[in-house]
């Protein structure tokens, strides 16, 4: 098994979704729902991204294909697309507040109420969004039989960990400074930047090999 691939794609995708740096966005988002609507809420985001990311780690390579794009081409263009979520990472990005009070006392009426508001962008294209996609059709274009379900496996970790980020928000907000997101938010974009150059370096270098 590839162990070096695997925790590429780990650290890359742990990276462009950034759980702990979300949680301002997630703050702004939902800060004045109940805990357990947020949860359902919650769930109910990280459901839709595993989902969509799932339709492209099967079938990304054969839309490729279907669009006649060859592999080289898109790891560049992929590269530039995580590129510039990383300098968005690094630059800082400003998200609107959403503060309407849901009337409907069910629980998962809220949750689904709320989740229906903010699917964009926090779903799409926040956590299945360009960069998150790109990563996944590349690593999977690169992939074996076995691969397909260890990348699964890494999936479903990151948005499990991002559901429980979400779910003790509430303790973050509390106990740690904006400072601190604010910087761990860099930091990721930095290395998400650096990954994204290297996807760019290694695609050029297919499409104009060194013919010397």
């Amino acid at each position: 098994m590839n162990w070096d691939f695997y925790l590429g794609f780990l650290i890359t995708m742990l990276s462009i979704i950034n759980p702990v740096g979300i949680v301002p966005m997630w703050s702004e988002l939902t800060g004045d729902m109940n805990k357990k609507a947020r949860k359902h809420t919650a769930f109910l985001l990280v459901l839709t991204a595993i989902s969509i990311l799932f339709v492209f780690l099967v079938a990304g390579r054969p839309l490729l294909d279907f669009f006649s794009i060859e592999l080289p081409v898109f790891r560049v263009a992929g590269g530039i697309l995580l590129l510039r979520a990383g300098l968005a990472m690094v630059s800082g990005f400003g998200e609107k507040s959403i503060h309407q009070d849901e009337e409907n006392k069910d629980i998962g009426a809220i949750a689904i109420n709320r989740y229906k508001k903010i699917l964009v962008p926090m779903a799409i294209p926040r956590l299945a969004g360009p960069g998150s996609i790109a990563t996944v059709i590349l690593f999977s274009s690169e992939a074996v039989v076995i691969d397909y379900f260890v990348l699964a496996i890494v999936i479903v970790l990151v948005m499990t960990l991002l559901f429980f980020t979400f779910v003790k928000s509430h303790w973050m907000e509390k106990r740690v400074d904006r400072l601190i997101f604010t910087v761990l938010t860099k930091l990721f974009g930095i290395i998400l930047a650096a990954i994204a150059f290297q996807f760019m370096v290694e695609g050029i270098g297919e499409v104009f090999p060194n013919r010397g």
